[in-house]
């Protein structure tokens, strides 16, 4: 097994840094403390080159234990710069897990490299699962499968344990069940972007789990966001237009801005469900009238911007033969 240079060489005063310190510091294990001491100051770059350093020395010197391990901490050190890249997070996980257990030192935490490992994987398949937008019900169901088996994998893999990655990148107290919340948050809205259009009374109940998964996680802001699909996916309204009666607006049906007076307000039939909004200042029409309207727009602008276009190049060849017949009456 390899030694350990976080357990053997703690700082008790500071290191001068750049040239002056190199200057100074000889050693490998001078040089891991050295990129420790710059890690608890943030300054992420000139550790990364200190720890690579010590890995050379280590090398040199034929000790490929210690080697190994400063080139697990370059490899966080690179995470730290580089904090949207699942690549650094798996970067870590490959160097840690072949260190076979040793304690790493993380900031003020000593962790065994086992469990950096699997953090490092998870916080990896985190912003992996995280990117991008399905483009279809089939994947926002994968999306919500994978985002609930990861909410899981924190839940049971670290549980109350305090994270050491996070920790050490200024995140906070993260532990493994608060981390995994808004995963399965968003695990719930996925699921229900997949049942909007079949379903969207289950789609609003979806969202109403996630609204309690955020409110746990004490994230107001998204709890909001929620809660107003949820409103908006359970609303019901019949269509101005062809009288179709349709549940979730944003989706099956829009509000579209208009102007109604009192006599046409109370003309709307017997239905309990509204065809406009309550201040009378937009009707409801399903996606199928809401979508022929814009497009009947859309051809219309588009057909006028062509009749403008022609105008407007009439006009200039207008104006050029004007500017060309006036050139050609000033004496040279």
């Amino acid at each position: 097994m390899p030694g350990n240079p976080g357990r053997n060489y703690y700082l008790t005063a500071r290191y001068p840094t750049g040239e002056a310190a190199l200057a100074l510091i000889k050693s490998a294990p001078d040089l891991v403390e050295l990129g420790h001491d710059l890690v608890s100051r943030g300054n992420w770059q000139e550790a990364l080159e200190r720890f690579n350093e010590a890995a050379r020395k280590f090398h040199q010197a034929g000790d490929a234990g210690n080697a190994a391990v400063a080139l697990t901490y370059a490899a966080v050190a690179t995470a730290a710069l580089r904090p949207q890249e699942p690549g650094a997070y798996r970067a870590i996980a490959q160097a840690a897990r072949a260190l076979g257990g040793v304690g790493l030192k993380l900031g003020l935490r000593e962790a065994p490299s086992s469990d950096v490992a699997m953090e490092a994987d998870l916080l990896a398949r985190e912003i992996e699962v995280a990117a991008g937008r399905p483009a279809n019900p089939e994947g926002f169901r994968e999306k919500a499968q994978a985002l609930q088996s990861l909410s899981m994998e924190f839940r049971n893999l670290v549980g109350e344990r305090v994270m050491s990655l996070p920790e050490l990148y200024r995140q906070g107290v993260v532990r493994g069940s608060h981390r995994a919340l808004p995963l399965a948050a968003r695990a719930e809205e996925a699921m229900g972007e997949a049942l909007i259009s079949t379903d969207p009374k289950a789609a609003a109940e979806r969202y109403q789990s996630a609204r309690l998964y955020w409110a746990q996680a004490g994230r107001t802001a998204e709890a909001d966001s929620a809660a107003a699909r949820v409103g908006a996916y359970s609303r019901s309204a019949k269509c101005w237009l062809c009288g179709r009666e349709v549940s979730g607006e944003g989706y099956h049906f829009y509000s579209m801005p208009s102007e109604l007076t009192d006599v046409v307000r109370r003309g709307g039939g017997d239905s309990v469900l509204p065809s406009f909004n309550p201040t009378a200042t937009a009707i409801y029409a399903c996606r199928g009238c809401h979508n022929a309207v814009y497009r009947l727009a859309d051809q219309i602008a588009y057909r006028r911007a062509k009749e403008l276009e022609t105008i407007i190049e009439y006009k200039l060849e207008q104006l050029r033969r004007e500017i060309a017949s006036m050139q050609a009456h000033i004496p040279h």
